[in-house]
């Protein structure tokens, strides 16, 4: 009885933040899967590979797929398709044994006899639990420091934010990352105040389940380094012991978390590689670190770890770390607009979150950070170590990612957000406490309002949001890859074909579909083959990056389709042309650079079609 009425009067206390988070779920539900008549979003390009590892992982206890990943985001999505008896399995096709994600990938989704739509959404509703569950947090954490007000406030951000809806409804590691930030650094705050077992026991397990979640949650052991020495110092100011004192006692508490962390890793990752025979874990470590004689005593050192499971879980955890932290230094090819590299761009990450960001909370954020700046406002010892541990990892995280030369899209930019919404809603606490600041109140409910609108208007292609800095129809123009283009657009293609009577359209297609499948008038079609006519779509990505890769290699490239004007934009992502003879005959196409080989397309081709 006294449980029932807990969770009653939780739920009148909070009702208005479970609304929120209601609607935040039903909206990422529905775009997802598709409803009222609208097509939702077709499978996305890294989902390919994390949907058939996630499987394996809880099915067949094997960790031979995606190893560049932790597996429990994708273990939580692989749940609900393992307890499923009409679900069929990977280990029938050659990727499995072979060791190919991506194919395995295609395989369940689109050759094993499941149906795609029936995969997708079992696999994509814990991400979108997980969304929810952040947000909880998120509230939680915004309420404890600035009252249920600025709290409620602070979920209407997170509830409408366009990026965190866009990929809180796929099966990826983005959201993930995002929550493995926000609880370290909630309760390592929480064991610094106030150091105890259970205290730094409970921080401990958390950081390393948040590892467990994304690697990228490995840059918080410095940053949780810098917040003991930071609460050292504020000690010191405060006068309750000397730095040296508080900081001894604090790095301890580190060290004790840190420890803590990587047996908890090790513990997570025993069941995962199980039943991963010795030969196949010998192949990972020999196919993904080079034959540089630089790793050579790295590979004889995970060799040795290979041969009981045990030891095997935490082979297989460094192996991740490493394979992903060399994948940040490689980079990849980068657009952004009308700037091609096969590297990275400086300047990317600055952009990406100038246009790809609500109006709305780049002005909140300035704000909050012109407020933090101000000497006019005062500000406590405590007010000092609030800001500090939300700022901190910000520019921890910032720091590492623009020094780094992986380019594909602002969801890598995805765990500082909770932090951006904290801070802003430090800022808009020390408003309401002001009564001065009465008409600044209307405009911060004002901005939030305008930010509720800009992104329901893109309902359901939240992937391709961008801010009103930039016209809908010059997207593709400025960013590609995850930020607007991932493959999720296929669905929307097919209904365009569709109503249009289309009998054949010839299909350039990035993502983690099949076009063949959904469009049975579809042709394969690639840059390389030159220019053509009659219906042509190309997904964003593929008409951009076609001109980096066309100089290099020396073949046509989607220059030539510069001249003309997409009959239509699907979601942003495809551009769909008609190209008709005659237009050909007035604007004869052209290439920007001399063309030394000819692809010729196959009629009868078995590529798959995105990657």
């Amino acid at each position: 009885m006294k449980k029932n009425n807990k969770i009653s009067q939780c739920l009148y206390n909070h009702w208005p933040a479970i609304l929120l988070l209601a609607i935040m779920f039903f909206v990422a539900l529905f775009s997802s899967k598709g409803a009222f008549g609208i097509p939702g979003d077709s499978g996305t390009v890294d989902e390919i590979a994390h949907i058939p590892s996630g499987y394996s992982y809880v099915k067949y206890l094997d960790f031979r797929l995606n190893p560049e990943h932790p597996p429990v985001a994708k273990a939580l999505a692989g749940i609900p398709l393992a307890i499923q008896d009409n679900i069929h399995g990977l280990k029938d096709d050659w990727s499995w044994n072979g060791i190919n994600q991506w194919e395995s990938g295609w395989y369940l989704l689109y050759e094993a006899g499941n149906d795609p739509a029936i995969v997708l959404f079992w696999a994509r509703l814990p991400m979108m639990l997980l969304m929810i569950g952040l947000g909880i947090f998120l509230y939680k954490w915004a309420t404890e420091l600035y009252g249920k007000k600025i709290g409620l406030i602070s979920l209407a951000i997170f509830a409408f934010y366009p990026d965190i809806i866009a990929h809180g409804r796929l099966v990826t590691t983005d959201i993930a990352a995002a929550f493995g930030y926000l609880i370290t650094i909630y309760y390592f705050d929480k064991a610094l105040k106030n150091i105890t077992f259970k205290s730094v026991l409970i921080a401990g397990v958390v950081f390393g389940v948040a590892q467990s979640l994304k690697f990228s949650v490995f840059l918080l052991f410095g940053g949780l380094l810098l917040m003991a020495f930071i609460r050292a110092y504020l000690d010191m100011k405060a006068k309750t012991s000397t730095f040296g004192e508080s900081l001894k006692k604090y790095l301890l508490a580190f060290i004790k978390v840190s420890a803590i962390s990587l047996i908890t890793i090790w513990i997570i990752y025993i069941p995962f590689v199980w039943n991963t025979p010795k030969e196949i874990e010998h192949q990972l470590i020999e196919s993904n670190l080079t034959n540089d004689p630089k790793t050579q005593y790295l590979r004889n050192f995970l060799h040795l770890l290979e041969g009981n499971n045990i030891t095997r879980a935490l082979g297989h955890y460094l192996l991740g770390v490493m394979l992903v932290f060399a994948r940040v230094a490689g980079g990849n090819a980068t657009y952004a607009i009308g700037h091609l590299s096969d590297k990275s761009i400086p300047w990317y990450f600055p952009l990406a979150w100038m246009i790809k960001t609500p109006i709305s909370v780049i002005l909140l954020l300035l704000a909050s950070l012109f407020m933090v700046a101000s000497k006019r406002v005062k500000r406590s010892l405590d007010d000092i170590w609030t800001l500090s541990v939300i700022l901190l990892p910000i520019v921890v995280y910032w720091g590492f990612t623009l020094k780094g030369s992986l380019n594909i899209g602002i969801r890598h930019l995805m765990p500082t957000v909770p932090f951006v919404i904290l801070l802003i809603g430090y800022a808009i606490a020390k408003i309401f406490e002001n009564k001065a600041y009465k008409k600044i109140q209307y405009v911060v409910f004002g901005l939030i309002g305008l930010q509720i609108l800009s992104v329901l208007s893109y309902y359901p292609g939240f992937i391709g949001y961008f801010n009103e800095f930039v016209p809908r129809n010059q997207r593709y123009k400025y960013l590609i890859d995850s930020s607007l283009d991932w493959g999720q657009d296929l669905l929307r293609l097919k209904e365009f074909v569709d109503e249009n009577n289309i009998e054949e359209i010839k299909v350039d297609y990035f993502g983690g579909s099949v076009p063949s499948y959904y469009i049975p008038e579809s042709k394969e079609w690639h840059s390389s083959y030159g220019p053509t006519t009659g219906w042509l779509a190309v997904s964003a990505t593929f008409y951009q990056s076609s001109k980096l890769v066309g100089e290099k290699e020396g073949k046509w490239s989607y220059h030539w389709l510069d001249e003309y004007m997409p009959e239509k934009q699907i979601g942003g992502s495809i551009l769909v042309y008609h190209i008709t003879p005659e237009m050909i005959k007035e604007k004869p196409p052209v290439s920007p650079y001399p063309i030394n080989t000819y692809d010729l397309p196959s009629e009868n081709t078995t590529r798959k079609v995105g990657l």
